[in-house]
């Protein structure tokens, strides 16, 4: 809190605890070793002299932060397992492998070969994991995956990575699937599960259903979840997947997460009947905020149902999805396609041989509005396609199409610009364009053809055909300034004299060279690839970048102190590269630990408000949600008023417009912004606008009154720390002033935690998140501030919080303002199942400090000693409760340590517990980090 000095610790969430043979794990950062061929489960499993055996030994062990399970090389189980328990983000469980040879190989054909269920913090690496089903793939049994996560109870979890791991199954005819992330929860969840889920280096085949899934499911309506907020910050990078039957990479329910750097091909390969879903190599889906780079897709098929076939897909209700750099090839369908979505972008993508054979269409690109989902969001909007080299070299393909496929909103702000576009000669049939009906695009304009001399162009439109560009702009209107020239087949020179520094600035690694030359077509850019290694071999999985300069910043994913080496290659406006490439490295210095972080402008919703930001106007009585998203001025408006709020933007009318976010978490922020804030233009008539900022009803900046903002003097927006709880309302007001002439206004507030508190509260609301067990608590006024305080002497508890609270740090302020000739007591309470099974430290005023456990209403102490606690002083009294250690803190110095050897209580709610005293606690805090 920003007032008080608390202590860091953690949070963990898990599912549930099951103890067959009374089974335990001991103290936490434990390394447990297990092993088929020479383990036996009575060992105690803690040397790889005395490892464990079976994987059941492991299912009914629950694991504590910083333990390692590691499973000796080479062993082969036949069975499945299920892991229990959390670690965290600095100290995470490994289940990883031990000793030499080959990956120690996990096969069954349960429904999952590794379970998880409610966990956070944990790492499974360097193991081969087997379906091994033999059912096939329309069979009506459970599907047998190798890897699931589930989330199915409130919480919020984190830090999950599954890595270097082999993932394979008995073909791509069987009823198997790879890596599964799944949230599973009733309609309309809305909010946040689980974040920082990293799925990288594995290599996944032989499977038949996806090599790799996160979603969400309806558990009322037995379908899929349609929030994009499900999952934050989820990682698929560097994973390879072939040989698949259907689905390549399906990333759902997903937001500010990114698709790099993966190899997906020969999916779709499934030839039997049965299946519906067309298969795509990698797509998300009701997701937002999505980056798909550097990856590259070949060889999909359609898995016998005439559809997709798509090297990468935008699919439907997504919104600012992001598909840069990648190459996709020789697919049945298409190269990348899209359905119903957004504010997406399709650029600087190599696009090529893919044939257009399924229902889609026919472009290399191709674009449509297939929903399954029009009540959630239709229509194809403000999509940008531009600067991708597009080679149309197959027969009957072109270069773009679009196709209307589903009921719903029309078209709009759709353009295609600036693409490169290769007519391969001697190739029948095809056209730069085949726009379908009710499939208009807004602007078509700068792209450049590249075809053979004396070819003739062609294009259709609303099922007329042109075969002179000339007759084509007159019809359409487009590519009045595109051009057309002969094709290229000399690659550019070399590019030379690389070389590469780390800039402390920028937090990225500064490379230049010398710029090659090309007399042919021209160099359009320079492709970066970088490595670990001084030898590699470039390709799209070591991508980072593209520059039209002889100079590039690598920020991309660079982790600190670490050696990269570079290769620059040239590439012409044809798509030919250089046969040469000049080299560089350089080491990367500090790079910061990324905050948790809300920018406006990087978290609109444009499908749904929600549910971070959202927006208002206020009309001096209520704050009044903005019905509809106004697809051309990309912003949330009142009706056909001006009043709106969009991704840095707000304009304000009659009523105020008002941008709003709500703490998702309770914690300690600080309010700032990239830019001042000003008004974009002026004009006869305009006054400015008044802004002001609040925290629920009560203003927090400026002072008094509003801050007034006029054309041509930036204000700059203030930095404020504050204390949150859950569902406070940081406000961000626009007023019009007196009239709304020019009255939008550029505000880009960012709201970043320095702290998150599981719980914080200081009383100053209310109690409404303590439930009263028992005695008589009120919240009174004390010292000018507001208190939690309990007067019955005969004993007293109120708890807080929910069951699955495991491993963190509680504290609060603690005054005794009377007590019994006996001695008082007054507790924090931690893990508590209820009132006669839970943990708790006390301090009182006869009977020192101590840190006890209640089994069945029986007390032991754990530990304990002398220390001075004088009636009417407050004491900073905290409880840091990580695995089966506990350590008590008073005014922040370290009293007391101990560990329970019976690990009785992993997890449960908190309270505040009395007896023999009247006792005021305030600034309670729960805190993850």
């Amino acid at each position: 809190m920003a007032k008080k000095c608390v202590f860091v610790a953690w949070i963990f969430v898990i599912a549930m605890i099951v103890f067959v043979y009374n089974d335990r794990a001991y103290a936490a950062g434990t390394t447990y070793y297990v092993s088929s061929s020479t383990g036996n489960d009575y060992n105690n499993g803690t040397s790889a002299g005395t490892p464990w055996q079976t994987l059941a030994k492991i299912s009914n062990v629950t694991f504590n932060p910083g333990d390692k399970l590691l499973l000796k090389s080479g062993d082969t189980w036949n069975e499945s397992v299920s892991l229990n328990g959390s670690g965290t983000a600095l100290l995470p469980i490994q289940m990883t492998a031990y000793g030499s040879g080959s990956k120690p190989i996990i096969r069954s054909s349960a429904p999952a070969v590794v379970s998880l269920t409610n966990v956070s913090g944990w790492t499974i690496s360097g193991l081969d994991i087997e379906c091994t089903t033999t059912n096939a793939l329309t069979s009506p049994t459970i599907t047998n995956r190798a890897i699931v996560i589930t989330y199915n109870a409130e919480g919020t979890w984190s830090n999950i990575t599954i890595e270097g791991n082999r993932v394979r199954g008995s073909g791509i005819n069987s009823n198997s699937e790879g890596i599964l992330i799944t949230a599973v929860y009733p309609t309309n969840k809305h909010s946040e599960v689980a974040r920082n889920i990293v799925i990288s280096h594995n290599e996944i085949y032989m499977l038949g259903w996806r090599a790799i899934g996160v979603a969400g499911w309806d558990s009322t309506l037995s379908d899929n979840l349609k929030s994009s907020a499900l999952f934050r910050n989820v990682k698929v990078h560097s994973n390879v997947a072939y040989q698949l039957g259907n689905q390549g990479i399906v990333i759902g329910n997903s937001n500010h997460s990114t698709i790099k750097w993966n190899l997906v091909h020969d999916a779709g390969q499934y030839a039997g009947t049965g299946v519906t879903w067309g298969p795509g190599g990698i797509w998300p889906v009701a997701s937002s905020y999505v980056d798909v780079m550097f990856n590259e897709v070949y060889n999909m098929s359609d898995s016998n149902t005439g559809h997709d076939a798509s090297g990468l897909n935008i699919d439907w209700s997504n919104e600012y999805v992001s598909v840069q750099y990648n190459y996709v090839h020789a697919n049945k369908g298409n190269g990348v396609t899209t359905m119903a979505n957004i504010n997406s972008r399709i650029t600087d993508n190599k696009v090529k041989g893919n044939r257009g054979e399924t229902s889609i269409g026919t472009g290399q690109i191709a674009l449509s509005d297939f929903t399954a989902d029009t009540g959630r969001y239709s229509g194809l909007k403000n999509l940008v396609v531009a600067n991708n080299l597009i080679v149309v070299d197959q027969a009957n393909t072109s270069a773009l199409s679009s196709k209307d496929v589903s009921p719903g909103d029309a078209w709009s702000g759709d353009s295609f610009q600036n693409n490169r576009i290769v007519m391969a000669n001697g190739i029948s049939g095809t056209s730069a364009y085949k726009i379908g009906l009710s499939a208009p695009l807004d602007l078509v304009n700068d792209n450049r053809f590249y075809q053979a001399s004396g070819t003739a162009f062609q294009a259709e439109r609303f099922g007329v055909s042109y075969s002179t560009i000339a007759a084509w702009r007159s019809a359409s209107g487009f590519d009045l300034g595109s051009t057309i020239s002969a094709l290229d087949t000399v690659a550019p020179g070399n590019p030379a004299g690389g070389s590469a520094a780390w800039n402390s600035g920028s937090l990225g690694i500064l490379l230049s060279w010398t710029a090659a030359s090309d007399t042919g077509s021209g160099v359009n850019h320079f492709n970066i690839y970088r490595s670990t290694t001084p030898s590699f071999t470039p390709a799209y999985s070591n991508m980072v970048g593209e520059s039209t300069t002889a100079s590039f910043t690598d920020r991309q994913e660079l982790q600190s102190g670490t050696t990269y080496y570079y290769l620059i290659e040239a590439e012409d406006n044809n798509g030919n590269v250089s046969s040469g490439k000049t080299s560089a490295g350089a080491t990367s210095g500090t790079i910061p630990a990324s905050t948790r972080k809300y920018e406006a402008v990087k978290e609109v919703g444009a499908i749904s408000q929600g549910p971070v930001w959202y927006y208002h106007k206020w009309n001096g009585t209520t704050y009044a949600p903005l019905a509809n998203y106004y697809a051309p001025w990309r912003m949330w408006r009142d009706g056909a008023t001006f009043l709106s709020v969009g991704e840095n933007l707000q304009s304000p009318d009659g009523s105020d417009s008002v941008r709003t976010w709500l703490a998702p978490e309770d914690g300690e922020i600080t309010l700032s912004s990239n830019e001042a804030i000003h008004l974009l233009n002026t004009g006869a008539g305009a006054d400015g606008v008044n802004v002001k900022i609040l925290k629920n009803n009560a203003q927090i900046w400026p002072a008094s009154g509003w801050q007034q903002v006029i054309y041509g003097t930036a204000v700059s927006a203030p930095i404020i720390t504050l204390d949150v709880i859950k569902g406070d309302a940081i406000r961000f007001v626009a007023n019009q002033n007196t009239n709304n002439l020019y009255d939008t206004v550029y505000w880009n507030p960012i709201v970043s935690y320095s702290s998150i508190y599981l719980l914080s509260e200081n009383f100053e609301s209310s109690a409404g998140r303590w439930t009263v067990q028992s005695g008589s608590w009120s919240v009174v006024t004390d010292s000018g501030s507001k208190k939690y305080k309990q007067t019955d002497y005969s004993g007293s508890l109120a708890t807080a919080g929910i069951d699955s609270w495991s491993n963190y740090t509680l504290a609060s302020d603690i005054l005794l303002s009377n007590a019994a000739g006996s001695g008082g007591f007054a507790n924090l309470v931690f893990r508590l199942t209820d009132a006669n099974h839970k943990y708790f430290v006390y301090i009182s005023n006869m009977h020192g400090i101590a840190i006890k456990k209640t089994i069945a209403g029986t007390q032991t102490v754990l530990a304990s000693k002398a220390y001075t606690i004088n009636v009417g002083t407050a004491y900073r009294v905290s409880v840091e409760a990580v695995g089966n250690r506990i350590d008590m803190y008073v005014d922040g110095v370290l009293q007391l340590s101990t560990t329970d050897p019976a690990f009785t209580f992993s997890k449960g709610k908190v309270g505040l517990e009395t007896y023999n005293a009247t006792v005021l606690y305030d600034n309670v805090i729960l805190m993850e980090q």
